[in-house]
Parts: C-alpha cells; structure tokens; sequence
C-alpha cells in the first residue's frame, strides 16, 4: 500500500510539474521571457530587475530574423482565433444607371436569316447571349453598357434596321429570339 502511495505521489507530482508547458495551463503567455528565481534569494533585488530589463531588451537580437515567433497579447490572440470572421473590405461603388427611357427591343442569333451568315459582330468580337447588344452607333459607341430588364448588355454590333430608339439583344438560338418577339422595356445606361 506504501509503494501505491508513493507511486501516486510521483504521477501527480510529473503532471503537476508539466502543467506549465501547456498554453492552457501556463500563467504567462506563450513565448514571453520567463526568469526563474533561485530559492532563498531575493526577486525584488534592483539587480534581478536589471537584469530581467537586460535579457527581455536583447532577447530580439538572439533571434534569427527567419525564425522570430510572433508574441501577441491575449486579446489580440482572440481576435485573431478560429471563428472570427474578417473584416469585409468596402466594396467598390455600384455602378451609376440613368434612365434613357423606353425603347422597342428585338432579337437575333447568329443564323442566316438574322445576321446574314456573319459569325463576329460589328467590334470584331464574337456574339455572346446575355452580354452582346445591337445599338444605333450615332446613339450608344462600342463597349456602351446599357441595362434591360436587369442585364447588362455591351453594345458590341450594329444593325440595318437598328436605327434611334431600337436596340437588338442577342440571342443563343433562332427560336429563343423569336420567343421574346417585339417589346418595349425602360433602359438604362451604365457608367462605371
């Protein structure tokens, strides 16, 4: 029973002794100079404070520059911790829209009977749904962007019947610029 005793005196006794090496269970911070006072002597002597002052001003020059451990505070550690959420950078301002009022918008594809055959518009670029429109160049130059029923369109073509208050969106297939037919819709100009 003796020999238990004793066996469980050093177990405690080893734990106890490496609860310190643990962050968790460490008085100071992690990575903070610690000075450890011979027993019997005195740690409020003006030397052991010149000398603690001394070993924490040229701990920093020990450190190789490659190798140096970032100390931070304990609030600073918190806010750095996992399940933060950063700070969202301000995003750039939208884009300013002004009404050019209502124009008629049609369609076309890229099929014989819409575009004559031509596989790249009047900018020399290729006709993309959702994003190429056909404008009156005198009204709106190349790279205009106009917005229709939410989408931003770039004035990428010309047309022969597109001519003042008509423009002509692109689309994917012969059947879906059919679909949308004839219509009217406010449209607004984009400037970045």
């Amino acid at each position: 029973m003796h020999y238990f005793k004793i066996t469980l005196l050093a177990a405690a006794m080893a734990a106890f002794s490496l609860t310190p090496a643990f962050p968790a269970f460490a008085d100071e911070p992690v990575g903070t100079d610690v000075t450890v006072v011979e027993a019997g002597t005195s740690d409020t002597s003006e030397d052991s404070v010149q000398d603690v002052q001394e070993s924490q001003e040229t701990s920093g020059s020990r450190e190789s520059k490659g190798h140096r451990a970032s100390v931070v505070g304990e609030e600073e550690y918190i806010s750095q911790g996992p399940g933060v959420q950063k700070e969202e950078k301000e995003e750039a301002p939208a884009p300013r829209e002004t009404s050019l009022g209502r124009f008629t918008i049609t369609g076309y594809c890229g099929c014989e009977q819409c575009s004559g055959g031509h596989s790249l518009t009047y900018s020399g670029t290729v006709p993309t749904p959702n994003h190429t429109i056909s404008a009156d160049l005198n009204y709106f130059p190349l790279g205009t962007k106009l917005k229709i029923d939410g989408t931003v369109y770039t004035v990428e073509d010309k047309g022969s019947f597109v001519n003042g208050n008509i423009l002509d969106i692109y689309y994917g297939s012969h059947q879906e610029a059919l679909a949308k037919g004839t219509y009217t819709a406010e449209v607004f100009l984009v400037q970045d």
